[in-house]
């Protein structure tokens, strides 16, 4: 009975011939309907399915834009930390210089003599550095008007304070702090009563404050060995037990008893005396109880770095002997100083 034709469709050609037929039976319509009902199936299956597929598209589209946006955040972050580091960076050498400045003039210990936490790495994050800054600004503050109220009181005028740098920064580069070094010559750790900055040769060399002229030239005498090792130098005088020395100079451009301004030009860097590169040897000498003593220059000459800015406000002279060379071997000079 399945094969029984239930309708039959025939094609007769206009022009005669071969006549086609389609006999459509149960069996043919029941293969449809299976085929038909296999489609829709498939369709539904198609149509459930693609929700879930639009979603997960959506959804790891709405992941990317989330990570692009924490990726920026992350970077915005990094930059203010970094910005709130160099700013913590400023803020501490303002106040070291700050504090130096009232050490130098005389200011009352309580402006200089606190020591002042150093900053937290990048590491340590951004509220670290932001928790920092706080107290460091109010402190900084604080300085600031303690200065401006301060009587000054330096052992010497304040135009004749070797404040200023005795080279130009952008061509100076300090080889050798105050301190124990050991010796390019002898490899022994000796005493480093002054500061020595690599220069080009030619360089001028600067008074650091206003003076007068002790010393121009070299010295030849045998008693004053350890002054020969220096070559070509000028020494001034501020005042009040105040002295810088410039030393291995090229050129020696005053003479003695000559009076210099700040800034004056007195020579220019060389490499005479115990120096293996052009270099100028820079020393500060301050009153100290009874005496004139080398001290670290970078407590006088805010330019110069310090390794230890707070053990020399305890010790001015960083504890090194007093074996060094006193001014009145120099020639011509008078009493010990």
């Amino acid at each position: 009975m399945s094969r029984e034709a239930l309708w039959e469709l025939q094609w007769h050609p206009a022009g005669g011939g071969h006549v086609r037929r389609l006999v459509v039976t149960r069996a043919s319509l029941r293969r449809i309907a299976c085929a038909l009902a296999l489609v829709a199936l498939l369709v539904l299956a198609v149509l459930g399915i693609v929700p879930f597929g639009l979603r997960g598209f959506f959804t790891r589209f709405s992941m990317d834009v989330a990570e692009r946006e924490n990726r920026a955040l992350l970077g915005e972050r990094q930059e203010l930390t970094e910005r709130a580091e160099n700013l913590a960076g400023v803020v501490l050498a303002r106040m070291q210089r700050a504090r130096r400045a009232a050490w130098s003039i005389g200011g009352g210990a309580a402006l200089w003599r606190e020591p002042l936490p150093r900053p937290p790495k990048l590491e340590a994050g951004l509220e670290a550095i932001v928790a920092w800054l706080g107290p460091a600004s109010e402190r900084l503050e604080a300085l600031a008007q303690g200065l401006a109220a301060t009587t000054p009181k330096p052992p010497c005028p304040l135009l004749a304070l070797p404040l200023a740098l005795p080279i130009g920064r952008p061509h100076a580069v300090p080889v050798a702090l105050f301190g124990w070094r050991p010796s390019p010559f002898t490899g022994r750790t000796t005493a480093h009563h002054g500061v020595t900055i690599a220069a080009p040769a030619g360089e001028p060399v600067l008074a650091a404050g206003a003076g007068k002229v002790v010393f121009a030239g070299s010295v030849r005498e045998r008693k004053a060995n350890e002054w020969t090792r220096l070559g070509n130098l000028v020494v001034l005088d501020h005042g009040a037990g105040v002295f810088t020395v410039y030393a291995h100079l090229r050129e020696v451009a005053v003479r003695r008893a000559q009076s210099v301004v700040r800034n004056a030009r007195i020579g220019t860097v060389g490499q005479t005396g115990w120096t293996r590169v052009p270099a100028l040897y820079y020393e500060v000498r301050w009153p100290l109880t009874s005496a004139s003593k080398p001290i670290d220059p970078a407590l006088v000459t805010v330019g110069l770095p310090s390794e230890d800015l707070d053990a020399r406000f305890e010790d001015p002279t960083g504890g090194l002997p007093d074996d060094f060379t006193v001014l009145d071997h120099l020639p011509g000079r008078g009493r010990a100083h």
